[in-house]
């Protein structure tokens, strides 16, 4: 049995030593993912992440959507000035994930591409990330927004965890060059969302729920805004015990103005709405235990 799962990798190596294409990384992609491969999955995960790289080392690659690589997300803003590209890999000895990310922006002074470093830790919240550090997750959308003729980039994010799941709106500056890239921003002023609350202004907020349920935080431009189900726990004692929360069938609203973001709770949203990811492709329900 190790020797034919060996045998897999080779083929698989050599499959992808030649110039990689959406087939190849659609593959690759899919490999590491199947429970009969559990015991490389590791050594196909880090093919396939060379492999993307290698891929999107090609100019002309720049914004190729890769619709047929399920366990990707490529995300571009409105202006296509740079694409994020995500993805998370099942740890199957814990349960949890591991979440992976580049970065490409073809007009930065020097390299134009970076590998993303999760950083996950506590007050992740309040840190301003650089030198290629985020907080991981699967980005299924970037919404475009601007304030005295400066562009702002604000992240939806996706951080599926063993009990609870955490969806994140992140920002993101891109800088003139790598070396000025961070994501985090103090265009958040909002003190609270739910139960979730800030003891200063934070760089990004969250959402943490049970990992069982589906939860909405997506752009609705018929809102003007990002639509987010609120947040509450099943029983009143089991409050910031993010494993017990899930909708409780009323909805917030974050809107833009000014220059920042700021929320609007209980709105008065009259019909239900998809939940997010609004890609449905994205995996949102990957099994790390097979």
């Amino acid at each position: 049995m190790r020797r034919n799962s060996l045998l897999a990798v080779l083929i698989l190596c050599f499959s992808a030593a030649a110039q990689p294409t959406e087939e190849t990384l659609k593959r690759l992609g899919n490999e590491y993912l199947k429970p009969s491969n559990s015991a490389i999955s590791d050594s196909l995960a880090n093919l396939f992440a060379d492999s993307l790289w290698a891929f999107i080392s090609i100019e002309s690659n720049f914004g190729v959507p890769l619709n047929k690589v399920n366990n990707l997300s490529v995300q571009l803003p409105d202006d296509k000035s740079f694409a994020l590209y995500s993805w998370a890999v099942p740890k199957k000895q814990t349960g949890e994930y591991s979440f992976h990310g580049y970065l490409w922006k073809p007009d930065w002074n020097g390299p134009k591409r970076i590998v993303l470093e999760d950083y996950n830790a506590e007050g992740e919240v309040y840190r301003w990330l650089k030198g290629g550090q985020w907080v991981g997750g699967i980005c299924y959308d970037i919404i475009t927004k601007k304030s005295k003729g400066q562009k702002s980039y604000t992240l939806l994010t996706f951080r599926p965890g063993r009990t609870y799941h955490t969806k994140y709106i992140d920002a993101i500056e891109p800088g003139k060059s790598r070396k000025q890239l961070h994501f985090g921003s103090k265009i958040f002023n909002i003190q609270s969302n739910g139960d979730e609350h800030y003891l200063r202004r934070p760089y990004r907020i969250q959402f943490r729920y049970n990992s069982s349920v589906s939860v909405a935080v997506r752009w609705d431009g018929k809102h003007s805004g990002i639509i987010c189900d609120h947040l509450a726990p099943s029983k009143e004692n089991l409050k910031e015990k993010w494993f017990a929360y899930g909708p409780d069938f009323s909805y917030d609203r974050i809107y833009w103005e000014r220059g920042k973001w700021y929320i609007e709770e209980g709105y008065p949203l009259v019909q239900n709405i998809d939940i997010a990811p609004t890609n449905g492709r994205i995996p949102t329900t990957l099994d790390p235990k097979k």
